[in-house]
């Protein structure tokens, strides 16, 4: 669920102030996809990639990384859901 405020980062803890707390928080939640799997983790990963990629304060490197990550992150969440096929658990490469 994407926050409801003008900009995503008001809504999270310290990122406005400290732009690498969301980096961080980022490579907790990519850390601990494989063991769960969640759609919930996945989406958080996807939100957690655009408040990066949207923040100019963070290198334009960490801010394209994360824009190229977006598609995979958002294949992964619908590999995720309850009426994804036992089949589709390969995650994309």
């Amino acid at each position: 669920m994407r926050p409801k405020t003008r900009n995503q980062a008001d809504a999270l803890p310290e990122y406005c102030t400290n732009p690498e707390q969301a980096l961080a928080a980022l490579i907790c939640l990519m850390s601990r996809f494989p063991a769960r799997r969640s759609q919930a983790v996945a989406a958080a990963i996807i939100i957690h990639l655009r408040l990066i990629r949207d923040d100019p304060r963070l290198s334009h490197v960490v801010r394209d990384c994360a824009d190229n990550l977006i598609e995979e992150w958002e294949a992964y969440a619908a590999l995720c859901a309850p009426d994804a096929a036992i089949s589709q658990w390969h995650l994309p490469n």
